[in-house]
């Protein structure tokens, strides 16, 4: 019996060595196929062809689009080309988490809009009530991104799509409404680029609702790609030793237009006499 054990004993250890051999070298046999991959799974030489003719097709990256990726960072974007991503780094890296007053707006102010909102309504009258409107104002929904030296709430990007994700299910044209001036308004254009004068008349008018303010880049010929304006130009000038712009464009399809007080333009900007003498190139 004790023979019988130890015999089972050993057998156990085999066992034992043998399985976790075969776990590190099927491991290692994995890694090496991650290793080997490839693009579609063809041999390599195949696949740099493939490659070659696809580039060949694709058009150049414009200037405007080469700078726009150079003034972007790599976040968990590098995870998922890598074609590996890992969810751990994602966890370690970014806490979503909202300020107290963040969390009191959504639970309060947010669900207090909700209710005011009903989705038929606004899609057969094609506007919101005067009650909704006005709540918007003075609660300064569309100025959750403006700074609290300007009369904003200065919200963090996690806040501001906390609150569009919530009017959403309840009404998409307010959501888009108050996406507007928290993203491509020219709100946080201005905190970012305004003169002193410009951010001290415009900022605390957009912060209590009395501008609105939209955002003109779609035209009769071309779409929401900002590197591809057609006819939307504007050419430097100075007239009696001040700089300026001459603008001509045609814009279409601009959310909050009709109501809006303040127009951000997607223009291309030309600098033939060099006034600017290469400032804002970047």
């Amino acid at each position: 019996m004790l023979v019988s054990n130890k015999h089972k004993a050993v057998n156990t250890r085999s066992l034992s060595v043998i399985s976790s051999s075969f776990l590190r070298r099927n491991h290692q046999h994995e890694h090496q196929l991650q290793q080997k991959r490839t693009i579609l799974g063809l041999i390599p030489a195949v696949d740099k062809r493939l490659y070659r003719m696809a580039k060949g097709v694709m058009p150049p990256i414009s200037k405007t689009e080469q700078v726009a990726l150079g003034c972007g960072t790599i976040g968990f974007d590098r995870e998922i080309f890598s074609g590996s991503p890992s969810l751990k780094n994602l966890v370690d890296t970014y806490e979503a988490k909202l300020s107290q007053e963040e969390q009191a707006f959504l639970d309060n102010q947010v669900n207090k809009l909700c209710s005011l909102l009903n989705d038929h309504d606004i899609s057969v009258n094609k506007d919101f009530s005067k009650e909704a409107w006005d709540y918007m104002r003075d609660e300064q929904f569309f100025a959750m991104k403006i700074p609290k030296e300007w009369g904003g709430l200065e919200f963090s990007t996690h806040a501001v799509s906390q609150v569009l994700s919530k009017l959403a299910t309840h009404c998409f044209d307010a959501n888009a409404t108050v996406a507007v001036p928290n993203s491509l308004g020219p709100g946080e254009l201005l905190v970012r680029y305004g003169t002193q004068n410009q951010k001290e008349y415009f900022l605390p008018r957009l912060a209590d609702g009395t501008l609105i303010p939209c955002f003109g880049l779609t035209g009769p010929h071309s779409g929401s790609d900002a590197t591809s304006l057609i006819g939307s130009d504007c050419t430097v000038q100075k007239r009696n030793g001040e700089l300026g712009v001459l603008a001509s464009f045609n814009k279409r399809y601009i959310t909050l237009a009709p109501v809006a007080g303040v127009v951000g333009l997607g223009l291309n900007l030309f600098d033939p006499d060099n006034l600017l003498d290469g400032v804002g190139a970047e």
